[in-house]
C-alpha cells in the first residue's frame, strides 16, 4: 500500500471524525457510547473526540503567530507602521539595461524545516543550473507558512516532536500532522480578518531576502515569485505589500497551486497557474472558494481574467504530488519524458521568455476573431498627406517672420521590441535643435529619461507589462487607437509608452531640460515628459484672402510698426477629413470675416515640399493677451458669474471668443493685471462642452458630459510681439478614443488649435487660470517646495497609467475612473505630498519654528486650510482608498468588473463624477480662498460651419 494512499486516507479519515463529532449527530454517538458500555469502543470514540476537538483548537489558534508577530513579541524590525510606505525610504540606484531577474521559491504544504525534499532538492537544482548565473538570483529557504520564517523543527515547544516525525519512516502517516498545521496556515492567508497581518509577515520575510541579495528598491527589476501548492496562495497573499515597498513588477508561477481568489491578483503582472489534468488538490480549490466561480464577475480572480492576467497552463495527465506530481522523474508521459522536465521546461520558458512574446498568453479572445471592425477616425485622418510626417521636409529655411515653437522639436520612434535593451528609451528624429547642436537635425538618435535617482524611481514606478484583455481585443473592432505594438511587451516605460500610443509613429514632441551626451551613440537625457504639440514654427498674421484651392494670402505681423504690415505670404489651410459623424473638425471657410482675424493669427505648422507652409493648427492672439474684454470685482459677483453665468449663450457666441477676469479681492484692475508677472507659473481648469446643431453628437438623455483637464499656464514674452501672453499646457488624463488623442503632456496647439486632432473648431471651451500664492513656490532656506510641481508628477504617473490602461491596453470611462475623477485624484495626492514632504523635514519644520510670522508660514497655513476644503467638497463622507493608494486603483476596469466598489467610490466623491460639476467646485473654492481667475473661452472659432453648434457641458447639480 503506497504511502501515498495512507496519506490521503488519513487526512479522509480526520475530516470525516470532525464532521461527525463535532455535529448534531453526535446526540446519536452518545447513545451508542451508553449503549455499548465497551470498554475499547469508549476509547475509541473518546479518542476520536480528543482529536476532533484538537484539530479544532489547531485551527482556532492558527492565527496567534502571525498575531504575535504583529503585536511585536518576537522582536526584529517589524515596523507595522511604515511597511505600506517605505517605497519612498529606500535610495535608488542607476540599474544597467540587462536586469537581473529574482526568483523567490516557496514550497508546498508538507515543509517543516529548511530541508527539502528529495523532489523539490532536484527541481530546484536544475531549475538554478539552467538559468544564467548573470541574469538570474534564485532565492529558496523561505518557510511560507510561519510569519517569522521559523521551522517547525527548531526553537518551538514541539520542535523535537516535528524533528521526530520528519525523520520518521515507521510511522510516515503522522507527516499527516505537518500537511494540517500548514493547511491551517494557508487557510489563515486566505481569512478576510487576519490574512492581512499573515501576508504582510510573509512579504516582510521575503522583502528581507530580497535586498539581502542585492536587490534594488525602484530599480524596476522582476520578481518573479513561484509557489507550490500552499505556496500559491501565500505567493499571492504576499504580493500587494512586496509591490509598496520594493515599486517592483511582479510574476507569480502557481505550480499546483492552491488559490483562495481572495487576494489582489489583479496587482501582479501575470499569472502563470500550472496544473496537472489529474491534481484533484488544486482543481477542488476552485469549487471550494466563491471567489473563484464565474458567477462572481467581480471578484479579483475573475476581474484579473477578465484582464488577461492569468495564463492556465496544463502539465498534462500529473498529479498533484509525490510520484505522480509535477516534480516526479519517475512518472513518464508517452513521449517518454519525465513529469519533471515538462515542468522546468514550462517554467523556464516563462522565467526566458523573449521580450514582446508571450509563450502561455491568457485566454483572451482575441480581436481578430471578431468579424466587424469600424475604421477609427485617426486611420482616416492619416490618409491625408499632410496628416503624414513625410509631408515636411526635415531640413528647411525660414525667414525671420516665422519662430520654432521650442529649441529641441522631433518626431519620436518606438523601437523594433529586439532594440529595447540597448535603446534604453526610444529613438527621436531631431527636427529642430539649439544652435550649438545643429548638426544633429535630420539624424535620429536616443532619447533616454536621466538618471536622477528620483526620475529614475518615477520611471521604475509607471513600469508595467502590457498584454491586451478580451475588452482591449473588442474595442479594436469599435475604432479605438490602442497601443497594438505593445502589446506582449515587458516593462514598457513612458517614453515607449508615448512613442507607441498610436499605429504609426507620428507623435511630434518638444522637449525641456535636456541633456545632450555625444559618445559613441548620440543620446538625450531628459526630465520631464515630452510635450505634444502640432506645427515646429509659427508666425503671426492676419488673413487677407482665401482662395477655393484652400490657399491663402497672409500679411505677417511687424515688429515695428506693431502693425499687420509686414511681409505678404501665401500658406495652404488643406481640407480637414470629416470625422465618422461627418463633423468638420475644423474650416477656413469665412474665416477672413472672423472678428478675431483684426488682431491676428497665430499659424502653427511647417512647409512641405513645394516649399508653402501649411497651417496645422490655428490661435486667436487676443485669447491669449493680458487684455481681459471684462473684469468683474466682488466674492459675490465672481462666484455667482461660475455658479450661474459664464457658460450661459454659448449659441449665440459662436464663433467669438471670451476674457473675463474675476476680481474677488476687489483690487484695482491695473493692479490686478499687472500681478501677473512674467515668469509666473498658473494653474488651469480646462473644461469642453458638446457638439450640437445639424450634425449633433449623441448625448444620453440630453446630457453633454464634456472634459475636464488640469493645465499649466505660463506668463511668456512672446518675442515677435514682444507683449505678454499665456502659453497653456494640458495634463491630459484621456481615455484611449477613436480619434488618436493620447493621454500626455499636450500643448494647446495640440489639444485645442489643431485644425485635423484638435477642438477649437467643433467644441466650446473655457480654460480658466488660476492665480493663488498658497499654490506657488515655497524656498525655505533653500529648501524648495512647489505643489503644483507635486501635481505634475502625479499628473504624469495617471497619464502614464492611462496610455496603458494599466497594462491591459485599454483605459474606460466609469463612475470612478474618468478624466475628472482620477485628475481630482491627482490634485488630491498632490497637495498631500507637498504637505507631508515638509512635515517630514526637520529643516523645514525647524525653519517655520523659527519664523511663525513670516508670509511664506502664513501663506503654508492658508494652504492646509485650502486642502481641508478641498477634501470637504470633493471627498463628502469619505477618502477613497484608492485616491490615498493609488495602488488600489485599476484604471483598466469597467463597471461590470466591480460593480460595488466602482458605485461606492463614485458616491464617495460624487462632486467630481461629473466634469463642469467638478469645475465649478473647484473654482468656487480657489475664489473663495482669494483666487484671481482668468477665463479664456472659445465657441467653435476660426471659421464658420453652419451644421454645428455650441453646446455647454451639464452641470446636473447647482
Amino acid at each position: 500500500m503506497s504511502k501515498q494512499f495512507l496519506t490521503r486516507s488519513a487526512l479522509v479519515v480526520l475530516a470525516l471524525a470532525i464532521v461527525i463529532f463535532l455535529s448534531p449527530a453526535n446526540a446519536w454517538w452518545v447513545q451508542w457510547y451508553v449503549f455499548l458500555h465497551a470498554e475499547l469502543l469508549n476509547l475509541l470514540l473518546d479518542g476520536g473526540r480528543i482529536i476532533g476537538i484538537a484539530l479544532v483548537l489547531a485551527g482556532l489558534m492558527a492565527p496567534f503567530e502571525a498575531l504575535g508577530w504583529w503585536a511585536g513579541w518576537y522582536g526584529g524590525d517589524r515596523d507595522t507602521l511604515t511597511l505600506p510606505t517605505k517605497s519612498t525610504q529606500f535610495p535608488i540606484i542607476k540599474v544597467a539595461s540587462t536586469r537581473i531577474q529574482y526568483v523567490v521559491y516557496l514550497d508546498g504544504i508538507g515543509k517543516s524545516s529548511f530541508k527539502y525534499s528529495f523532489r523539490v532538492k532536484k527541481f530546484l537544482q536544475q531549475l538554478e543550473e539552467s538559468l544564467p548565473e548573470e541574469n538570474y538570483v534564485l532565492i529558496k529557504n523561505i518557510i511560507p507558512y510561519s510569519v517569522i520564517n521559523l521551522p517547525l523543527t527548531i526553537g518551538r515547544p514541539l520542535g523535537s516532536v516535528w524533528q521526530w516525525i520528519e525523520r520518521t519512516t515507521t510511522f510516515g502517516v503522522l507527516r499527516v500532522l505537518i500537511l494540517l498545521r500548514n493547511m491551517f496556515q494557508v487557510a489563515v492567508s486566505v481569512d478576510s480578518r487576519y490574512g492581512p497581518i499573515y501576508n504582510r509577515g510573509t512579504a516582510q520575510i521575503i522583502i528581507d531576502r530580497l535586498l539581502a541579495r542585492g536587490y534594488q528598491p525602484g530599480s524596476g527589476a522582476l520578481i518573479t515569485l513561484i509557489g507550490y501548492s500552499g505556496g500559491g496562495q501565500i505567493s499571492l497573499g504576499a504580493v500587494p505589500y512586496i509591490k509598496k515597498v520594493l515599486a517592483a513588477p511582479i510574476d507569480v508561477i502557481s505550480l499546483a497551486g492552491v488559490i483562495s481568489g481572495n487576494n489582489e491578483v489583479a496587482q501582479v503582472e501575470h499569472l502563470y497557474h500550472l496544473v496537472g489534468e489529474k491534481d484533484r488538490v488544486a482543481r477542488f480549490t476552485s469549487y471550494l472558494f466563491p471567489r473563484r466561480w464565474s458567477i462572481f464577475t467581480w471578484s479579483n480572480w475573475n476581474l484579473a481574467k477578465s484582464r488577461g492576467e492569468i495564463s492556465f497552463i496544463s502539465l498534462g495527465k500529473v498529479g498533484h504530488d509525490s510520484t505522480k506530481g509535477p516534480l516526479s522523474e519517475t512518472a513518464i508521459f508517452a513521449d517518454g519524458s519525465n513529469h519533471l522536465a515538462k515542468t522546468l521546461e514550462i517554467i523556464l520558458r516563462i522565467l526566458t521568455r523573449t521580450d514582446g512574446q508571450e509563450p502561455y498568453p491568457a485566454a483572451v479572445a482575441d480581436y481578430k476573431s471578431f468579424a466587424s471592425k469600424v475604421v477609427s477616425d485617426y486611420a482616416n485622418y492619416v490618409k491625408a498627406d499632410f496628416n503624414q510626417p513625410d509631408y515636411y521636409p526635415l531640413k528647411q529655411s525660414y525667414s525671420q517672420e516665422y519662430l520654432p515653437v521650442g529649441e529641441w522639436l522631433g518626431r519620436l520612434i518606438l523601437p523594433d521590441v529586439s532594440e529595447r535593451s540597448r535603446v534604453g528609451g526610444v529613438y527621436l528624429e531631431v527636427h529642430h535643435a539649439p544652435e550649438s547642436d545643429r548638426d544633429l537635425i535630420g539624424k535620429k538618435i536616443y532619447l533616454r529619461w536621466s538618471d536622477r535617482p528620483d526620475i529614475q524611481a518615477y520611471v521604475n514606478q509607471v513600469k508595467i507589462r502590457i498584454g491586451f484583455s478580451e475588452q482591449a481585443y473588442k474595442s479594436i473592432n469599435q475604432g479605438i487607437v490602442l497601443p497594438i505594438r505593445l502589446n506582449h511587451w515587458r516593462q514598457v516605460q513612458t517614453l515607449e509608452s508615448l512613442a507607441g500610443a498610436r499605429p504609426n509613429d507620428d507623435v511630434m514632441v518638444a522637449l525641456s531640460s535636456v541633456e545632450v551626451v555625444r559618445d559613441s551613440d548620440i543620446s538625450l537625457y531628459v526630465t520631464r515628459e515630452p510635450i505634444l504639440i502640432t506645427g515646429k514654427y509659427y508666425a503671426l498674421v492676419t488673413i487677407t484672402k482665401l482662395f477655393p484651392n484652400n490657399y491663402a494670402v497672409v500679411r505677417h505681423y511687424n515688429s515695428a510698426s506693431k502693425q499687420f504690415d509686414g511681409k505678404e505670404d501665401t500658406v495652404y489651410f488643406p481640407q480637414v477629413v470629416k470625422d465618422r459623424q461627418g463633423v468638420l473638425p475644423a474650416t477656413a471657410n469665412q474665416i477672413t470675416e472672423s472678428p478675431l482675424n483684426k488682431t491676428g493669427w497665430y499659424i502653427y505648422g511647417a512647409k512641405n515640399h513645394q516649399g508653402i507652409f501649411t497651417v496645422q493648427a490655428i490661435a486667436p492672439r487676443s485669447l491669449f493677451q493680458l487684455q481681459p474684454a471684462k473684469v468683474i470685482s466682488g466674492l459675490h459677483k465672481t462666484t455667482d458669474y461660475i455658479h450661474n453665468q459664464y457658460w450661459q449663450g454659448v449659441k449665440e457666441k459662436k464663433g467669438q471668443i471670451d476674457s473675463i477676469l474675476l476680481n474677488p479681492r476687489n483690487l484695482p484692475d491695473t493692479e490686478l493685471i499687472n500681478s501677473f508677472s512674467e515668469g509666473d507659473r498658473l494653474l488651469v481648469l480646462h473644461t469642453y462642452g458638446g457638439i450640437g446643431g445639424n450634425k449633433r453628437e449623441f448625448a444620453p438623455l440630453g446630457i453633454f458630459f464634456g472634459h475636464f483637464a488640469f493645465g499649466l499656464a505660463r506668463v511668456i514674452r512672446e518675442p515677435l510681439t514682444q507683449e505678454l501672453r499665456f502659453k497653456i499646457g494640458y495634463a491630459q488624463v484621456y481615455t484611449q478614443n477613436t480619434t488618436g488623442i493620447i493621454a500626455g503632456s499636450l500643448d494647446w496647439t495640440n489639444f485645442v488649435g489643431d485644425r485635423q486632432f484638435g477642438w477649437l473648431g467643433s467644441r466650446p471651451i473655457t480654460d480658466i487660470i488660476v492665480k493663488l500664492d498658497v499654490l506657488e513656490e515655497y524656498n525655505f532656506d533653500g529648501l524648495r517646495r512647489f505643489p503644483l510641481n507635486a501635481l505634475a508628477y502625479q499628473l504624469d504617473r495617471m497619464m502614464a497609467r492611462y496610455r496603458t490602461g494599466d497594462g491591459t491596453g485599454a483605459t474606460f470611462v466609469g463612475p470612478a475612473n474618468s478624466c475628472v475623477q482620477d485628475s481630482c485624484q491627482a490634485f488630491y495626492q498632490a497637495i498631500n505630498m507637498t504637505l507631508t514632504e515638509i512635515d517630514n523635514n526637520a529643516q523645514i519644520k525647524d525653519w517655520i519654528a523659527a519664523n511663525p510670522n513670516h508670509s511664506q508660514t502664513q501663506r503654508l497655513k492658508r494652504l492646509v486650510v485650502l486642502n481641508k476644503a478641498i477634501e470637504a467638497k470633493l471627498v463628502s463622507w469619505q477618502t477613497r482608498a484608492d485616491w490615498v493608494d493609488p495602488y488600489q486603483s485599476l484604471i483598466g476596469t469597467r463597471l461590470e468588473d466591480r460593480p460595488v466598489t466602482t458605485v461606492v467610490n463614485a458616491l464617495t466623491s460624487w462632486r467630481s463624477l461629473l466634469p463642469r460639476l467638478a469645475n465649478d467646485v473647484l473654482a468656487e473654492i480657489f475664489l473663495k480662498h482669494g483666487a484671481s481667475l482668468w477665463l479664456l473661452q472659445t465657441y467653435q472659432i476660426g471659421g464658420w460651419d453652419e451644421d454645428i453648434e455650441p453646446i455647454a457641458p451639464t452641470k446636473l447639480w447647482i
